[in-house]
């Protein structure tokens, strides 16, 4: 995945994805199985699209 989405390597990859989201991929990809039993997959590949830290809805603040 690193490659398609234009990292060079796979450290670039998950540094940059950390930067982002705020977790490394390998957390953020534990998190989202364990998130999804029993959702139909069309549903669960939109629900654990991840968000960028910057895109998150801050609640509270207008």
């Amino acid at each position: 995945m690193c490659f398609e989405v234009g990292c060079s390597s796979l450290g670039t990859f998950s540094t940059r994805f950390t930067e982002l989201v705020g977790m490394p991929p390998s957390v953020y990809k534990d998190k989202a199985e364990y998130g999804t039993e029993g959702i139909p997959a069309c549903v669960a590949k939109q629900i654990t699209r991840p968000v960028r830290n910057r895109e998150a809805q801050v609640f509270g603040r207008r």
